[in-house]
């Protein structure tokens, strides 16, 4: 009988986003079993008030002894690892789990999962999701086929409702879409001046408030393009370094508008309207990281068949018929 399973999903926020279907899976696998995970600091707040995450260990937190320690500790009797580097596979092997199952990619995965599987996920023919997901079923295809069911739900707290409700209160908003303009460097994006372009093209959608979201290191930047546009009911979200703060933020908007990143893959779990930017790269591409278990997207893909090159980090090709798709979809979930 299954009854410790632990966790390991140790990137970036969207790729934590794009597990919670596999964390949600687990548990109606295994509903008695304790379920624990690993994960990084800046993602311990989405994790947090998850109802089927038992115990929660913050990768930052420990030594690579004391958090082998912690782990050897917890006894799992499954260790799954949804991301795996040299690091994580150390981890597997050293948990004495009896089941270890993983990506095999690197020569030192295949030494670590006694139950991983080949993935090859650069090809990028899926969503990252469901190769999360693939794993899970790996551990019992039956067991996964008879509980099977999609879930992407994010919890937070009335403090974080009230939160955005003061911010709303003390912007005048009613109306309003959640901008996020920046990415971390992972694909391309926009340039500064074409997402003021945008929002000067939006000041005449009446009542409308555009809600710029950014990151602490993005701060000033988002001042600066508030400073350049012309629209006048727009404003800068700070989420006081909470992220569900920006999680009720997000899910109280008429829709969401950014790049491949996180709040655009905390957009999609919430199901909200979307206007998504994404290159057509396959590593880059809506196929592999684009929205999961959410039908309301609209995508911009800048290039067409033009060929990019993907050491510069913002679109060459972006020209004013994108632009005027992105204003349509905006103006139509706006309206719907």
């Amino acid at each position: 009988m299954t009854k410790k399973i632990m966790i390991a999903r140790t990137d970036k926020i969207g790729d934590l986003i794009l597990s919670i279907s596999s964390f949600y899976m687990l548990r109606k696998m295994y509903p008695k079993a304790t379920i624990g995970i690993l994960v990084r600091e800046y993602n311990y707040g989405i994790v947090k008030n998850l109802p089927y995450i038992d115990v929660i260990l913050k990768k930052d937190d420990y030594s690579e002894k004391e958090l082998i320690e912690k782990i050897r500790d917890f006894k799992p009797d499954i260790f799954v690892a949804l991301f795996s580097n040299s690091f994580i596979a150390k981890l597997a092997r050293k948990s004495k789990a009896s089941i270890k199952i993983g990506p095999y990619s690197k020569i030192s995965s295949f030494f670590s999962y006694n139950k991983g599987v080949i993935q090859k996920r650069s090809n990028s023919l899926k969503n990252e999701a469901e190769y999360n997901l693939d794993l899970v079923k790996h551990i019992d295809p039956e067991n996964f086929s008879k509980n099977y069911e999609i879930n992407t739900k994010l919890y937070y707290k009335e403090k974080n409702t009230e939160f955005v409700k003061d911010f709303f209160k003390k912007n005048n908003i009613e109306k309003y879409i959640v901008i996020h303009p920046f990415c971390g460097g992972s694909a391309k994006n926009l340039k500064t001046d074409e997402y003021i372009d945008i929002f000067n093209s939006l000041k005449n959608i009446k009542k409308l408030h555009i809600v710029i979201s950014a990151g602490p290191a993005e701060i000033e930047m988002a001042k600066d393009m508030i400073d350049k546009t012309d629209m006048d009911r727009i404003s800068l979200f700070d989420s006081n370094d909470e992220i569900l703060n920006l999680v009720a933020l997000i899910n109280h908007a008429n829709c969401f508008m950014g790049p491949s990143t996180g709040p655009m893959h905390i957009a999609s779990a919430l199901k909200k309207k979307m206007v998504a930017i994404f290159g057509i790269k396959a590593t880059q591409s809506p196929t592999r990281w684009g929205a999961f278990n959410n039908s309301n997207v609209k995508y911009i893909c800048p290039e067409g068949s033009v060929e990019e090159d993907y050491a510069i980090p913002h679109f060459e090709s972006y020209d004013e018929k994108d632009k005027e798709n992105i204003i349509k979809y905006i103006k139509t979930f706006i309206d719907e």
